[in-house]
Formats: C-alpha cells, structure tokens, sequence
C-alpha cells in the first residue's frame, strides 16, 4: 500500500478529529470503561474498519468475528503469525490486513490511510503517539503482556460491541481448564522457559503461560512462585531454577537453544523426558484467548 504525503495525513487527521468529535470518543484514555452511547455507536457500526497494534488484539478480533483492516507486528515477526494463519486463514482473508509497522513505533500515514472508525492499541506506548493516533480515529488501550489478557480480552470485545461472546467464549476456556486440571490423578509441577537472544527467561505465575497453568490448577516450583514480573532472565548456568516435573520451551529462530546447553541434559526433566519444545510465539509473544486455548491444549497433550 502506497503512504500518503504529511499534506494529506494532517488533511485526514484533522478530518478524523472533527468526526471523532461528532460521533463522540470510544474510550480514547484506554481502559475498559467505555460510555454506553459511544459502546452503542460501535457495535452497531456496519463499515467497523478496525487496526490492531497491541499484542493478541489481532487474533481476539478475529476470533470475534472482525477482520481487522490493519495491524502492528513484534519485532523480527510477521504481520500474520503461522499460528495466527492455521487457525483463522480458512475464514478469513488474512492476507488482506494492511502491515502498519512495528507495535512499539507503529506507521502513522499507512494507518490514516485505510481509514479505521476504531484504533486498538496498548496504554504503555507513548502518549505523543497515542495522541496522533487519537487525531486519526477513536483509540481503545488495553494493557498489554501475558498477564493482562483476559482483561485486555474484555477491553477489546466492549469497543466492538462483543462484550456477552467474550464473556461466554471466556468462560468454556476456564471452565475447560478447571475440569481438565481436575482430572489428573497427581498434578505436576510446570515450568515455562524461552529463548531471549543469548539467553532464556523462565516465565513465572504473571505470565501468560503462568495464567493458564494456574486456570488448570497446576503447581509452580516452589522458586518460580514469587517471579513479580512475567520474565526472569537466566544465564546457561542458571539452568537449574527452570527445573521441573515438566518444562514447556521456545525457541525463537537465531537465539541460543536451551536444549544446547551444557547444563541442560542435568535437569530432572530432561532426564526423564518431560522437556516439551513449543511453538515460541504462541506461547510466549503473544496474550490472547487463542493463546490460551493453544497453550492449554500443549499441556493436555503432555500431561494427560
């Protein structure tokens, strides 16, 4: 898709604000709280033209039934992730989403350009963008990361007037979590760890891979319990603190390969064949409820 010139992004924008201001604003400070005439507006909208920059808001429209008209993509990712693809490509054209470059700095004239009445972003990018975002179209923010996405979920489904689906498709997942967890005769303790350039990082219970495993009512070592953030970095020697019952890792494509290192056949895991590879950006690059549902789905296989 060809840019359009500064002229005519200051042209369209300003056109946008006027409107936005006419139609009045759909939670542009971004959070769920949304006014009921504005939520109203949206949902019954039938030309939604929706862009997608924040992690797991792509495949969350999509699983609502909204094709998004752009999104923003991870750096070193595709616009479209496989994952992303292999569930959704039979039902929609993916192809037809417009690249609006990367989450963290996304492309301004390429959004203005395809003209979206809705703009899903995160509340942690920095507000001179969100600002120029909101000239463009009404802004929603969700939080972002893994521990947030149920959340972010319901944010992203009230701006598009799917708030009861969410809620419903929310719910089968937690519940089938919760029965599935209940039928294991011993529950395993779990570990998530991921590539990160050279080294790894162990994903802890504020994770999005943590969320699930707690859904299922599955054990953390009793280190990894109290990890405050999603991630704790780990060096190759640091092994030993992503030891588990079973461990559940990715690789991503050019970073060091825990499975390579020197330490790694020591881990009781891998001693007895409970090391499971996973696909690294839909369990560890992404927040959504088809995350959820494909990281559920990973530990039934191994577990049960």
């Amino acid at each position: 898709m060809s840019l359009i010139n500064r002229r005519d992004f200051l042209r369209l924008a300003a056109g946008f604000t006027l409107a936005g201001a006419a139609a009045g604003a759909l939670a542009a400070c971004g959070n769920s709280s949304t006014s009921e005439s504005s939520s109203s507006e949206t949902a019954g909208a039938t030309d939604m033209r929706v862009v997608a920059l924040n992690t797991g808001q792509l495949d969350n429209l999509l699983e609502l039934g909204i094709l998004p008209v752009g999104a923003a993509k991870a750096k070193d990712a595709d616009v479209i992730p496989q994952f992303i693809r292999d569930r959704y490509g039979k039902d929609f054209d993916l192809d037809s989403i417009a690249d609006c470059g990367l989450r963290q700095n996304p492309d301004l004239e390429a959004i203005a350009a395809l003209e979206p009445t809705l703009i899903c972003a995160n509340s942690r990018t920095d507000e001179a963008i969100l600002t120029q975002l909101r000239a463009i179209a009404e802004v929603v923010t969700g939080e972002g990361g893994g521990e947030n996405w149920k959340q972010d979920l319901a944010t992203i489904a009230q701006a598009v007037g799917k708030g009861d689906e969410a809620n419903a498709k929310l719910k089968e997942y937690e519940d089938d979590a919760k029965a599935w967890g209940a039928t294991l005769a011993s529950v395993p303790t779990v570990s998530f760890l991921r590539s990160k350039d050279q080294q790894y990082q162990l994903y802890g219970v504020n994770s999005m891979a943590g969320s699930v495993a707690a859904d299922a009512g599955l054990k953390r070592p009793e280190n990894q319990q109290n990890i405050e953030k999603a991630g704790l970095d780990l060096s190759p020697e640091q092994l030993s603190e992503a030891d588990a019952d079973w461990i559940f890792y990715g690789v991503q494509d050019g970073d060091a390969d825990p499975s390579s290192a020197s330490t790694w056949p020591s881990l009781n895991a891998v001693k007895n064949n409970h090391a499971v590879k996973v696909d690294y950006e839909a369990w560890y690059m992404n927040a959504s409820l088809l995350s959820a549902t494909i990281i559920l789905d990973g530990l039934k296989g191994a577990l049960s």
